[in-house]
């Protein structure tokens, strides 16, 4: 009798994890959809819903913005990710180098 109770408690803990791998919404997993193929019926659609909020942009920027976030959520753009990230490294160092600290002085 104790082994079937055992066994009835570990099939239940096994089936419970198994269902929550298969059915469950997994924290690793990514929300992020895939980059795919952009239409101007989806350009159309957010330019009318950005201008609802007051911004207006035409559907060939957003057609461009839309192919530059999926190239990033690819992957395809972390060379010019990183050249524009030392860059920018590279401009601040060369600009705390260059400007000269005065320590305050005190007034009395």
């Amino acid at each position: 009798m104790p082994f079937y109770f055992f066994f009835s408690i570990l099939g239940l803990l096994i089936g419970g994890l198994l269902t929550w791998f298969f059915i469950a919404d997994h924290p690793f997993e990514s929300l992020e959809a895939p980059g795919g193929p952009v239409d101007e019926v989806e350009a159309t659609l957010l330019a009318k819903e950005m201008s609802a909020d007051g911004y207006t942009i035409d559907e060939a920027t957003i057609v461009r913005l839309l192919h530059l976030h999926g190239n990033y959520v690819e992957g395809r753009i972390l060379e010019a990710q990183a050249a524009a990230e030392t860059a920018r490294l590279e401009e601040e160092h060369a600009g705390a180098v260059s400007t000269p600290v005065t320590p305050p002085t005190a007034s009395a």
